[in-house]
């Protein structure tokens, strides 16, 4: 195998990504790159600005490892393209070409174009669905996209004819999400993360379009892609890629120092167009999964987008659940608020002190998290008949924190 790949942006040459004799990788970007973009630029990844000096470490590592699924995923994808388990290059150019965000991998000396469509019948569809984790492509086809995290999913693409399998770098248009094999833990996880994206859009909270349906006697959330719109990839990395942080390390300790939060509101916001903005973006997008007691906020399910003219804004919410309400074992908040990482103890006084650090003033904390929960408790979001009593139990949480950021001093939140 040619031990050297192209990595394009948004269809353009970015550089080269090259394995060394040791094993490592070493990613250099390309004399037009910088001219195009300028020196320091992020509009790859936050942690990694554009340099002309050799990019390889553990930066270019954590980036290039959140790009690839993990766990049983990824080595049921190692096994059927015939990759070493463990080897990161080797799986990336055999399914690069269709990548989260507008980066893609391709071998040296050859130009990647649109890729084509094979059309799937419906009972393809609901075959391929059925069978996962085991994901099985239509005949003469192979797995050829790439997406990150253990939950089971295939990237498929929505035509006027109905589904299709991309292949050969075609763009994906939408993640199906089947319900977990073993729904002892959180009963019916297709049915409310689906209900949560709604009442994200009902308050005013940016998140992905995202519907159950049923595939043969499977129900899946169809989730649209926010990174794919118009025949167009739009870049974007998780907080894991922009802080540099390994996988496996993707909930936060309560001990971390500097908090994730405000690395992110620091970091990303200093390339936003509006600062203020962003932090308020984030805010609302923690607030809400804090309302809801999502237990798997993590930092896997926060993205930034990063755009071509090199500002950054916060992508819209994705994978968001009231699993705390529905499993209580499932209590960390993915992130540390003022300490706390523990949702049965976080509320009102957490959000807003850290909003202060990221930079807001107390009062405007206060009004965003007292609003959006005073949204959440009031909002007409009704439940699809599976689910009994989730609406009540998220406006109750809802309701006792818009109390308390509405009430004086913080020791009362």
């Amino acid at each position: 195998m040619n031990d050297t790949l192209t990595v394009l942006l948004h269809g353009d040459e970015l550089g080269e990504l090259r394995r060394l004799r040791n094993g490592r990788l070493r990613l250099r970007i390309s004399p037009e790159a910088i001219t195009r973009y300028g020196i320091g630029s992020v509009v790859l990844s936050l942690a990694i600005p554009l340099t002309r000096q050799r990019v390889e470490g553990l930066v270019l590592d954590r980036y290039i490892e959140g790009l690839l699924p993990e766990g049983t995923v990824r080595a049921a994808l190692e096994r059927q393209h015939q990759v070493s388990p463990g080897d990161t290059f080797g799986l990336l150019a055999t399914i690069g070409l269709e990548c989260a965000g507008a980066v893609q991998f391709s071998p040296v000396g050859s130009t990647p174009g649109p890729g084509s469509l094979r059309p799937l019948q419906q009972q393809e569809v609901d075959r391929i669905v059925e069978d996962l984790p085991t994901l099985e492509p239509p005949e003469r086809t192979v797995v050829g996209a790439s997406l990150g995290g253990v939950q089971s999913k295939v990237l498929l693409t929505r035509t006027d004819d109905g589904w299709a399998w991309p292949t050969d770098g075609a763009m994906s248009t939408h993640i199906i999400k089947p319900e977990p094999v073993n729904e002892a833990v959180v009963p019916h996880l297709v049915e409310h993360e689906a209900w949560s994206m709604r009442l994200a859009t009902t308050v005013g909270v940016a998140a992905a379009h995202a519907t159950p349906e049923t595939f043969g006697e499977r129900r899946a959330i169809v989730v649209e892609r926010y990174d794919r719109h118009d025949g167009r990839r739009t870049h974007q990395e998780d907080f894991t890629q922009a802080l540099s942080i390994l996988t496996a390390e993707k909930y936060e300790p309560s001990v971390s120092e500097p908090p994730r939060l405000l690395r992110i509101a620091r970091l990303a916001g200093a390339q936003a167009t509006d600062p203020h903005a962003f932090r308020l973006d984030l805010l609302t997008r923690v607030a809400f999964n804090t309302i809801i007691g999502n237990g798997d906020a993590h930092s896997k399910n926060y993205s930034i987008l990063l755009h071509e003219d090199g500002t950054v804004s916060m992508a819209p919410l994705y994978d968001a659940a009231p699993v705390f309400l529905l499993a209580p074992s499932l209590k960390h908040s993915g992130h540390a608020l003022a300490g706390q990482t523990n949702l049965r103890h976080i509320g009102a006084a957490h959000l807003v002190r850290a909003a202060v650090s990221w930079g807001i003033s107390e009062d405007e904390a206060r009004q965003t998290v007292a609003e959006l929960a005073t949204a959440v408790a009031r909002a007409e979001a009704p439940e699809p008949p599976v689910i009994d009593g989730i609406r009540e139990r998220v406006a109750a949480r809802a309701s006792l924190i818009a109390q308390a950021a509405s009430s004086a001093g913080l020791d009362g939140c």
